[in-house]
């Protein structure tokens, strides 16, 4: 019996060798993070939502997808002209009402973050000069989404329960999400204004406004991603441009304390130089009044 086991075991084994070499595994080459212990991650869960009593899910498609910069879905049941560009506002709060005020409030801000994220991560790629760089993205942090000719299409709450993977405490607050839709015309208007609005910028280089301008077209027209994947590119190459910068600007900083210690150094020198000097010098005079007794 033990020998027909390990006979099955071997074989076993020598079938899934096999399977190995069949196919080989492709490593992705990107930095892996390592996963959480179950224990290490905090329990979320949604304990109510809009319509919970009509039989609506807590994350309906339409919301997953608009989270993703897809609006088709919302525009399909909602009704909504297939032509008009769709939005997503969301905040948190103690409350719904509290949650519901700070999205409406925050939808502008939302906009130019979204904004501020496309020519980062576009422009920025191509300049190589930190000052370049950072003037971007002052400019680009600073300017204002004018959000005008809005129509709000409808709102969604969840009430989220959480609870501490290390102390086991449970603490709830509501997430509200607000939903607006623009002509195309409107978000042309505002993608020019905005980009205008940077280049307008007095620290900008004429190399780096030449860039954010040939963004107008390629910007009105990606208003409404259509893949997930487009999304995480941005996010990725505006990512790399922050950690670019802080990069440059953390040896920029090196250099300057390199360079303050250096001249630190040599002013010491210098001083220790005319010290030496000096008393040559008062060497000198006090060998001449000497000399001046002998002779």
């Amino acid at each position: 019996m033990k020998k027909t086991i390990k006979s099955t075991f071997v074989l076993a084994a020598f079938a899934i060798a096999l399977t190995s070499c069949g196919s080989t595994k492709v490593e992705d080459s990107r930095n892996k993070v390592p996963e959480a212990k179950t224990d290490e991650i905090d329990k979320v869960v949604v304990v109510d939502w809009t319509d919970r009593a009509l039989g609506e899910v807590s994350a309906p498609t339409w919301l997953k997808n608009m989270r993703r910069g897809n609006s088709d879905t919302f525009k399909e049941q909602w009704k909504v002209d297939a032509s008009r560009v769709v939005k997503i506002s969301m905040a948190t709060g103690k409350t719904e009402a509290t949650a519901q005020a700070l999205s409406r409030a925050g939808f502008a801000y939302t906009q130019a973050a979204e904004l501020n994220q496309k020519v980062i991560g576009r422009v920025g790629q191509g300049l190589n000069d930190v000052g370049q760089l950072e003037a971007l993205f002052v400019a680009a942090s600073e300017t204002k989404a004018d959000m005008t000719g809005l129509r709000e299409e409808t709102g969604f709450f969840q009430k989220i329960r959480t609870t501490n993977a290390e102390t086991k405490q449970t603490s709830e607050q509501f997430v509200y999400y607000t939903v607006y839709s623009m002509s195309k015309e409107t978000w042309d208007a505002l993608c020019k204004k905005y980009l205008m609005d940077i280049m307008g910028g007095a620290d900008l280089t004429t190399e780096t406004q030449k860039k954010v301008g040939a963004l107008f077209s390629e910007m009105k027209e990606d208003s409404d991603k259509k893949e997930a994947a487009k999304q995480a590119e941005e996010e990725a190459l505006y990512k790399a441009q922050m950690a670019r910068l802080e990069a440059e600007r953390a040896k920029a900083n090196a250099d300057a304390a390199k360079a303050n210690a250096e001249t630190a150094k040599a002013g010491l020198k210098a001083k220790e130089m005319d010290a030496q000097e000096a008393a040559t010098k008062k060497a000198a005079e006090e060998a001449a009044v000497l000399a001046s007794y002998l002779m």
